[in-house]
């Protein structure tokens, strides 16, 4: 209500000078015209002011910490950003450092494999070596029994064809005693 009456009071006093120029000449109550568009003029904007001072600090203030909020809500959002960024930098440390510590680890891993490679296939080497040597000695024993068998048949029958040549009837006969002899001599239970 009493700003109701403020206004209807405004625009009468607004009003006052437009009346005192149509009276012409000196102007209302003997004050010059100048004076009452001044005097119109301050009570426009004073009125002006009286009715948006409060609406517009209100808003002003309430901008205002709009603003601040936001602000804080930006700052809190960078801060985020900044503890997110530190985090992602320190897992792409610690991945990188486990991507080395994985390679190392493989690389480890494939030489320990290389190295079991080469030593079964070493002990597979002096296994077939040895199993070679082995194959290789029976059959050179093999080969000397087979030779010493053709040798020891070759030399009986030499010596059958050199006995039959050289051998006299005589001295058949006379190995023919002496053999008897030696059987006559052995003892009865004895071992043939």
């Amino acid at each position: 209500m009493m700003r109701r009456l403020a206004v209807a009071a405004a625009v009468f006093l607004a009003a006052l000078p437009a009346w005192a120029a149509e009276e012409g000449g000196a102007g209302f109550l003997g004050l010059p015209t100048i004076f009452w568009k001044v005097a119109n003029f301050a009570f426009f904007f004073g009125l002006l002011f009286f009715l948006l001072a409060r609406p517009a600090a209100k808003f002003f203030r309430s901008r205002g910490e709009q603003i601040a909020t936001q602000l804080a809500e930006a700052e809190r959002a960078q801060r985020e950003a900044e503890q997110l960024r530190a985090e992602m930098n320190g897992r792409l440390a610690a991945l990188s450092g486990e991507i080395k510590a994985l390679q190392e680890r493989l690389h480890n891993e494939g030489e320990r494999e290389r190295e079991a490679l080469e030593r079964q296939g070493d002990a597979e080497a002096a296994r077939l070596t040895a199993q070679i040597e082995q194959e290789a000695a029976r059959r050179v024993a093999d080969a000397r029994r087979q030779l010493a068998a053709e040798a020891a048949s070759v030399a009986a029958d030499l010596a059958i064809e050199l006995l039959q040549r050289e051998l006299t009837a005589e001295d058949r006969e006379r190995i023919f005693r002496t053999t008897l002899e030696r059987l006559d001599e052995r003892p009865a239970g004895g071992a043939r």
